[in-house]
């Protein structure tokens, strides 16, 4: 799978995952817009008067009275848009991936924050670094290391996005430290979170295709298949 097909995938990812919710004005402010029409001059209910003579009631005929009622105009909303109708089989996709791939693309590429999500993908990370280090670290180089863990990922997340990312020397700043103790100590670790979250971004996109295809193919016949 080259780069260019992957960058299709987050292009897509992307758009089914985008929130159309603000697309419009809201119950409240159509309620306004659109008020019902009252008339206490003229009311719905038709008027009775007594006639003086017979002592009768009398039911009068009034003209109908021009007026805005609450119903909408024009042309009624769909309940589902034609763009998220054909993007939900990236959605169905996503939905069914193994835990951290799905925390990873919806934090990505989906701008869910979900606190669970980012719990995830930290843990993915830590233990995928614990399994691969070789040597024995200290307590202290340990926890200053949880510390950049989550940090790698925004960055690594930049970097995808085409935006400015961290250098060595800023992180050595935010850490408190000399630019050459982070290069001795931190920066191989550094790497390896890095490499971490590639991998992982590889492989959810792969997988995320992947499991796309196969839904289409086994949930659809074939000709309706063309159309998601």
């Amino acid at each position: 799978m080259n780069d260019q097909y992957l960058q299709y995938i987050r292009d897509a990812l992307t758009l089914a995952t985008a929130d159309f919710s603000g697309r419009t004005k809201g119950q409240l402010v159509a309620l306004v817009e659109q008020l019902q029409y009252t008339n206490d001059r003229y009311p719905r209910k038709r008027q009775v008067v007594i006639d003086e003579v017979t002592g009768k009631k009398i039911t009068l005929t009034n003209s109908p009275v021009p007026g805005k009622q609450s119903h909408a105009k024009g042309t009624s909303i769909p309940l589902v848009m034609e763009l998220e109708f054909s993007t939900a089989s990236w959605r169905r996709a996503l939905s069914v991936l193994p835990e951290q791939q799905l925390a990873w693309l919806s934090w990505c590429y989906g701008y869910n924050l979900k606190f669970d999500y980012q719990v995830s993908i930290v843990k993915h990370a830590w233990a995928v670094f614990e399994l691969s280090r070789a040597k024995s670290l200290s307590k202290k180089t340990i926890e200053k290391l949880g510390s950049l863990v989550w940090l790698a990922a925004q960055d690594y997340r930049e970097i995808i996005m085409g935006r400015d990312n961290y250098q060595y020397a800023d992180l050595a700043a935010m850490m408190g430290i000399t630019k050459q103790s982070f290069n001795f100590t931190y920066r191989d670790h550094w790497d390896s979170f890095m490499g971490i979250f590639s991998v992982l971004d590889r492989d959810a996109l792969h997988e995320l295709a992947k499991t796309r295809s196969t839904q289409k193919k086994d949930n659809s016949q074939k000709m309706l298949a063309k159309l998601y």
